[in-house]
């Protein structure tokens, strides 16, 4: 057994930790676990020290900051918490665009500069398997405003935050065996770990019965399929079932005469028509590109001067590992449109403007407010239930009918934040803190 440098501790913390004394005791940061000699110092307050050759082995770059704990079922000392924030790549962009992805992974690491331990932001080409560390990197900004991303060896870590943050990086064959790897360690938790695919969600919340009222009749795209819908509801959503951003959705109507009139949402609307189904699932085949669509009943929804919107809402895990509603606004569709993306000409309005001119009475407004709480909470659990996976933050897009019920329009696991915003900037701040906070739950400080 090789023993590697030394521990202090003081006589109150092994009491408060409850430890056996022992002459070598193993210690964990992150994956990795090294043998050092454990040696007793008198002292009234709970401290620890640790040798430089020990510090040097664990690869720990934030001493005072690392708490400690005792696990006592594997009898090891725990350092930490060390939080990974997994990034298909690292941009390094001198001037970045505030909703780009340079900008959150520079703003969350600029916030873990606030929390204990040590976070860094990691891609899966630095991870050294042999030894379990990886080549991390923190945002260090510079008197002239161009920071740039530092290096640095540290261990794989207690906790990985993923980012990934397109389907595309995802589908990678590197992120995808890195991504299993990492879930396969024995000492490391992993969130988020996956885009949402909207027909399986459909199927995993329709195992709620508490959430069917709210769940918008939903079929995989085929023409008898869309044929049947269009005769029950008039007015139907095509929608990619992997996409995001509003992007490739389609809006079909059916008039009197059953000619379809559908609108395509891409970079720019274009309108089109078509006989029936099946000239539709002709004329939209190279839209479609041979991927997965869903067929979705279309709602009637309230407007807000003549414009659909939806009601978006970051629902994330706190420090004690409870669901909480993070961040709440309306985006209004642009004139003309039936899509309320932000990034296809939305606008976003603080979420009482739109529900004081819904709902006018104060207690109204508070009684929807506390059903779509607890109606996220629903959706929240039953995810994590039913795919067995860790989620610590989605972002979900509702909608209220014209009778103000309330709709599940998209679930997103992973919702982009922006760096910069017109409403509060402390919800802003919390929005990028919480995950994090979450992380230190879950590597158990």
């Amino acid at each position: 057994m090789k023993i590697v440098g030394k521990i202090f501790l003081s006589d109150r913390l092994i009491e408060h930790l409850g430890i056996t004394v022992k002459p070598m005791v193993q210690v964990r940061v992150g994956c990795l676990i090294v043998t050092a000699e454990l040696l007793v110092k008198p002292d009234t307050r709970a401290t620890y020290m640790l040798s430089p050759a020990l510090a040097q082995a664990l690869h720990i770059h934030k001493r005072k900051s690392m708490q400690i704990r005792y696990d006592k079922q594997a009898d090891m000392l725990h350092l930490g918490p060390t939080i990974g924030i997994l990034a298909t790549n690292l941009p390094n962009r001198g001037d970045c665009d505030p909703t780009s992805v340079q900008a959150e992974l520079i703003y969350l690491n600029h916030i873990s500069k606030t929390l204990p331990g040590q976070t860094y932001v990691f891609t899966p080409a630095s991870i050294n398997w042999d030894n379990l560390t990886v080549r991390g990197y923190s945002y260090r900004h510079s008197s002239q405003g161009r920071g740039s991303w530092i290096s640095s060896i540290y261990p794989l870590p207690d906790v990985v935050y993923d980012r990934v943050s397109s389907r595309k990086g995802e589908a990678r064959h590197q992120i995808k065996n890195a991504k299993m790897n990492l879930m396969q360690q024995p000492y490391l938790k992993y969130f988020n770990p996956s885009f949402l695919n909207k027909w399986n969600v459909h199927e995993m919340l329709l195992t709620n019965p508490k959430l069917h009222r709210h769940l918008p009749e939903t079929r995989p795209l085929t023409t008898e399929n869309l044929a049947h819908m269009l005769r029950v509801y008039k007015t139907v959503y095509v929608k990619p079932t992997n996409g995001s951003l509003g992007l490739g959705i389609i809006r079909v109507t059916q008039d009197r005469k059953e000619t379809l009139h559908y609108v395509v949402h891409r970079r720019k609307r274009f309108r089109s028509t078509a006989d029936n189904a099946a000239d539709f699932i002709n004329r939209t085949r190279a839209i479609r590109a041979d991927k997965p669509y869903i067929v979705q009943q279309g709602i009637d929804m309230a407007t807000y001067h003549g414009s659909p919107f939806d009601i978006r809402i970051i629902f994330q895990k706190n420090r004690n590992g409870e669901w909480q509603l993070s961040k709440k606004f309306v985006r209004v569709a642009p004139r003309g449109s039936s899509v309320a993306n932000l990034s296809s000409g939305g606008k976003a309005l603080p979420s009482k403007i739109i529900m004081r001119a819904i709902f006018r009475k104060a207690a109204l407004i508070e009684e929807k407010n506390q059903q779509i709480k607890a109606f996220c909470h629903q959706v929240a659990t039953t995810i994590e239930r039913t795919s067995q996976m860790v989620y610590g933050e989605l972002g979900l897009d509702l909608g209220l009918d014209k009778s103000g019920n309330i709709w599940l329009i998209e679930v997103n696991s992973k919702p982009r934040k922006t760096t910069v915003t017109e409403m509060s900037k402390i919800v802003m701040r919390n929005a990028f803190k919480r995950p994090l906070e979450y992380s230190i739950y879950l590597a158990g400080f």
